[in-house]
């Protein structure tokens, strides 16, 4: 698969795979902190050999595998100078899921 061949979503799950399999190389657990892994997720990233790497990345297709933070829109929305603080004081999780109501 070539790179001109990928979605956006697929290449930013391409390119953050690899960013974390070559941290995971340098310092596990920075890496780990950086990225919000378990270690046991970034164990099981580090036995992907390239290939299985981009077959993983073709099969999740138009799905992201890095979600937004929970505070994204707080993080936007803050003074620069106070967004880099407010983002290391509090924990990355993802977005609860939005339910949408569909009237018929």
């Amino acid at each position: 698969m070539s790179h001109l061949l990928l979605s956006d979503v697929q290449s930013t799950n391409l390119q953050l795979l690899h960013a974390i399999l070559i941290g995971t190389e340098r310092d596990m657990v920075e890496t780990c902190r950086k990225f919000n892994l378990h270690a046991a997720q970034a164990e099981r990233l580090r036995t992907l050999t390239p290939a299985g790497v981009w077959s993983l990345v073709h099969a999740v297709g138009q799905t992201s595998l890095f979600v937004p933070r929970a505070d994204l829109v707080a993080l936007i929305d803050s003074p620069p100078a106070l967004a880099g603080t407010l983002a290391a004081a509090r924990p990355p999780l993802p977005a609860p899921p939005m339910h949408v109501q569909v009237s018929r």
